[in-house]
């Protein structure tokens, strides 16, 4: 069997492996792939984008030091979702005792703070995250003019007419209707089995 030559058409085993050989280009890969994760988790938690991208960062430094040691690479989604999880406890804890004016010396003294509910996500959420990352996953599988669409249509902020996505793709309105539809057929395909 022939490996990709490109390190996003790779399953997260082979993303993983060609890290621990040193690969650079696997790496930013990697993290590309999971980042909407890994942001999604405190910013539905009501942290700030600021504390987002502090846990961004070091939910990535934990990844690599500990990517050796992973011993189920297919499920790096709940590795993530867990470290992801315990970070945002980790800065929220921070933030109360910034707020309440607790240093960390005063932190065992009871009745001083609040301790941070110490129960993983629901088994919901978990899975809407898992499922959620599995449709980002076959998005970018999709042929570049059904990613662009599906993309346009579903995951930008401002919600564009079919005349703005017609202009930005030069195609007439009357073929966005039917190219939307193939298009979530492919992603259908793609998903079978996974959701």
């Amino acid at each position: 069997m022939q490996k990709p030559s490109n390190s996003a058409e790779r399953d997260d085993s082979g993303l993983i492996a060609a890290c621990l050989r040193g690969e650079a280009a696997a790496w930013q890969t990697l993290v590309i792939r999971y980042q909407r994760l890994i942001y999604s988790i405190p910013l539905k938690a009501r942290l700030s984008q600021d504390d987002a991208a502090d846990i961004f960062q070091s939910v990535c430094l934990k990844l690599y030091e500990k990517l050796s040691t992973l011993r189920e690479h297919d499920k790096i989604t709940s590795w993530l979702i867990t470290t992801t999880t315990r970070e945002c406890w980790r800065m929220a804890a921070r933030r109360r005792r910034e707020t309440l004016g607790v240093s960390d010396a005063d932190e065992d003294s009871e009745g001083t703070h609040e301790i941070a509910d110490p129960r993983l996500l629901a088994d919901e959420q978990r899975q809407a995250l898992q499922e959620q990352q599995l449709v980002r996953e076959a998005v970018a599988e999709l042929p570049d003019r059904c990613r662009e669409l599906v993309t346009m249509l579903f995951y930008r902020k401002d919600e564009l007419s079919y005349a703005d996505i017609a202009r930005e793709m030069d195609m007439p309105v009357a073929s966005i209707g039917p190219t939307r539809a193939r298009c979530l057929e492919k992603l259908k395909k793609l998903l079978e089995g996974k959701i």
